[in-house]
């Protein structure tokens, strides 16, 4: 297995910043896989003291953090519906398949799904999904996950899961989140190749 990268901050300067709004592009799972992926936790919930778990309510993949913002701007919002329904139209449905769990290096570490093999339709997302990386080229690498929950201390190994977990893939949303909201809201969502 490929060493798991760094968590990307998504929450670096939030002390100092008044922004209260978090956007970001997302994969949102149907059901079943949402009730699939609480399964595969369940047995890690007695072996992970100290854990802070996420509701079910909030899995995701994030394809593409677009950033805090202090309002929500009409304009804004705007450009990221037209950049998602574009990029969903491009792209066609696949299957994600993830086969552990894992902790991304952090302070907390997250405890994350994540994925058998590199898959070539969600680097197309994120690449298409994606604000410009910042000049200095210091972006976090794309590492598709879904964040289960957030440890004292990360996990000694990856935990295989017993069955392979595919997810049928065939729409991207964009999501926002505020401090205190138990869930994200859906600003928009796309079906995929259409």
């Amino acid at each position: 297995m490929p060493p798991v990268p760094p968590a990307p901050d998504h929450g670096a300067g939030l002390e100092s910043s008044p922004a209260r709004h978090r956007l970001f592009f997302a994969l949102v799972p149907p059901d079943a896989v949402r009730a699939r992926i609480a399964d595969a936790v369940a047995g890690l919930r007695a072996q992970a003291g100290g854990a802070r778990w996420v509701r079910t309510s909030r899995y995701h993949l994030t394809l593409a953090f677009l950033g805090e913002h202090r309002v929500l701007d009409a304009s804004l919002i705007a450009r990221l519906q037209a950049r998602g329904r574009a990029t969903a139209a491009a792209v066609g449905p696949f299957e994600w398949v993830a086969d552990r769990i894992d902790c991304l290096h952090a302070r907390r570490p997250p405890c994350v799904l994540l994925g058998a093999s590199p898959c070539e339709p969600l680097q197309a997302l994120h690449l298409r999904l994606r604000e410009p990386p910042p000049a200095t080229g210091d972006a976090s690498p794309f590492v598709p996950h879904v964040t289960l929950a957030y440890l004292e201390h990360a996990l000694p190994a990856a935990v295989p899961l017993q069955r392979a977990l595919a997810w049928p893939v065939d729409a991207i949303e964009l999501l926002h989140g505020e401090p205190g909201r138990p869930d994200y809201r859906s600003l928009g969502g796309w079906p995929l190749g259409r």
